[in-house]
């Protein structure tokens, strides 16, 4: 019996000290190791943008987007030429993830899990533009 107690008690320690690990120096590295790409240089205040655009950030949580990172979006033409955008979130906020406030840039109040923000695509041959109109709940469709 005393066998027994004793294996359980250095499983548990065991699982602890993995989990302190992963917790400490795993999860904080790979956060690093996302940033640290050729991609992305220190701009004259120290912070990392990318090279050749501004630094690029979700519309819904403000998190700096990391290299390879896409937003969650959909698109649909609507009168004319005009296209509207439904933006869900980033990796860091969009579906399950609740590290990152999902918060509206307009009306400022926090985007529930099933809301999106709305706003209006444009695209050039140059570039493409978004400008957010507001939320799934301060605007309406």
């Amino acid at each position: 019996m005393n066998d027994l107690v004793f294996a359980a008690l250095l499983a548990s320690i065991g699982a602890f000290l993995l989990w302190l690990f992963w917790a400490l120096v795993y999860a904080p590295y790979a956060a690093r190791r996302e940033r640290a790409s050729p991609r992305f240089v220190p701009d004259a205040r120290g912070e990392l943008r990318e090279k050749g655009v501004g630094a690029r950030s979700c519309p819904v949580c403000g998190e700096r987007l990391g290299p390879g990172a896409l937003v969650k979006s959909k698109v649909y033409k609507s009168a004319g030429s005009d296209k509207v955008m439904y933006i869900y979130g980033c990796p860091y906020c969009w579906p399950e993830n609740t590290r990152f406030r999902r918060i509206c840039p307009v009306c400022e109040k926090v985007v529930p899990r099933d809301g999106y923000l709305i706003a209006r695509y444009f695209e050039r041959p140059e570039r493409r533009h978004v400008h957010v109109l507001g939320c799934s709940g301060c605007r309406r469709g």
